[in-house]
């Protein structure tokens, strides 16, 4: 009796003992599933978080490619037309950058970066071009100046005219060609001794033109239509 008793309780640690191990077995298998299904990454949220950030990044380059594309609009783009900035007048001296032409005010020899249209007091001084007043001021040597910039680097000056400006003729305005920006005076004091004119230069890209070049003045009398 004693021996089966002692194989019964042998035979009891022992199934104890087995089905400790197939519990810890079980709940060792059940902690490493749900560690592996937490730290497996969901492909249909790195497939759509891929997917956003390659639409973005292709928006990026859209975005960036049309700014490249988009011309600046602060530039005046165009072709330049250009009108007489007198509807008559007689050239009294001409254009001459390179050689040094007399000055009967001053006296002396010196380089004429414009061209002289003289015409009574009054007469109306125009825009030469489409454009927008640059500035509007009293210049100490050159008189009333008023300055406009063009199309393609271009740039009118309109000097020795009457203090009187048109109204609305201003810094900053759009004028056309044609339209009223002043009228002839003799407000330059380093040419205070010829007839009253226009006193008129043209810049491409701040380097001095003639302007004869680019338009004609149709003369008031021929006869006094020459270069002083």
């Amino acid at each position: 009796m004693n021996q089966n008793q002692k194989k019964l309780q042998m035979n009891r640690a022992l199934s104890i003992a087995l089905s400790l191990l197939v519990v810890v077995a079980v709940c060792v298998t059940v902690i490493a599933v749900g560690t592996a299904k937490r730290n497996k990454p969901d492909s249909a949220n790195t497939t759509s978080s891929s997917k956003s950030s390659e639409s973005t990044s292709k928006s990026s380059v859209s975005s960036s490619s049309s700014e490249q594309e988009q011309p600046n609009t602060s530039v005046i783009a165009g072709k330049v037309t250009f009108v007489s900035p007198m509807t008559a007048g007689n050239i009294i001296k001409e254009w001459s950058a390179d050689i040094p032409v007399f000055s009967t005010t001053m006296e002396d020899y010196r380089l004429h970066l414009g061209v002289d249209i003289s015409a009574e007091p009054g007469t109306p001084v125009y825009a030469v071009a489409d454009g927008k007043v640059e500035s509007v001021e009293f210049h100490p040597m050159m008189g009333q100046t008023v300055v406009i910039t063009h199309a393609n680097g271009y740039k009118s000056v309109y000097q020795n005219m009457q203090t009187a400006t048109p109204s609305g003729i201003q810094a900053g305005v759009e004028v056309k060609a044609g339209d009223a920006i002043g009228a002839v005076g003799d407000t330059a004091l380093v040419e205070i001794s010829e007839d009253p004119h226009l006193h008129f230069e043209l810049y491409k890209d701040d380097v001095c033109e003639n302007p004869l070049a680019h338009f004609t003045v149709t003369p008031i009398d021929p006869a006094t239509n020459y270069e002083d």
